[in-house]
């Protein structure tokens, strides 16, 4: 079985907008109605992961709802021990604030052989850098100062085995849970999705593909220059 996760659960304090980052407009449609049309040839369901403040906003769709606030490596943790994936199954992770183009679905299915797949592009100043680490990938991330130069950029979708990543975050979740229940890492007071790659021994291949369309966003004005950009290239 293959399922999506598509990430819409974060507080978005950058993006001072009521409307959630997902259901932004694009081309007549919400990110999120262009992501699962991308996403269903590839799955058998798809889920969005949202929050108990915002799931009113996101109507005919199949969702997991959880509390806010706590990583994108929490959701994704919450989402798959509520699914609780059997061996062999195939899990989508993108976020909600990123818009897929459909060939990528394709492209991570073809290269999925039983290890994390993590589609990169080359720039100059990567907002999240990737390198290999051995049979697996190495993150660095700019929002914690950590250096970074030209390299490869995660594209904000992921294939994995899902029993496996349940697995993995599963180790990476106790690792860093104190006894009040509250997490303490060098990342902050979160789980990030991306450190199970960097704190597991989570087996991963790193594609590097050219430049297909998509676009994430953080802010406000990011997301209208990702627009006006594809507009732009579209005309």
């Amino acid at each position: 079985m293959t399922f999506g996760l598509i990430l819409c659960a974060g507080k978005q304090s950058r993006f001072q907008s009521e409307t959630p980052k997902a259901l932004m407009p694009v081309g007549g449609e919400t990110l999120l109605a262009k992501n699962l049309a991308a996403m269903a040839p590839y799955c058998d369901r798809s889920f969005v992961v949202c929050s108990f403040e915002n799931e009113h906003c996101f109507t005919d769709c199949e969702k997991i709802v959880l509390h806010s606030g706590k990583g994108s490596g929490d959701a994704v943790w919450q989402a798959l021990e509520r699914i609780a994936p059997a061996a062999g199954d195939r899990c989508f992770v993108l976020w909600g604030d990123s818009l897929q183009p459909p060939q990528i679905f394709g492209m991570l299915a073809q290269r999925f052989a039983g290890r994390a797949v993590i589609p990169c592009v080359r720039e100059e100043k990567p907002y999240v850098l990737v390198t290999k680490n051995g049979k697996g990938a190495r993150i660095f991330f700019s929002k914690f100062g950590e250096p970074i130069g030209a390299g490869l950029h995660d594209q904000s979708i992921f294939l994995c085995e899902a029993h496996v990543l349940l697995q993995k975050l599963r180790a990476f979740r106790a690792g860093i849970l104190d006894a009040e229940g509250n997490y303490r890492h060098k990342h902050g007071n979160e789980m990030e999705f991306l450190d199970v790659f960097n704190d597991t021994d989570i087996e991963a291949d790193i594609l590097e593909i050219q430049p297909l369309g998509g676009f994430s966003f953080n802010t406000m004005e990011e997301f209208a220059r990702s627009v006006g950009a594809a507009k732009r290239k579209k005309e």
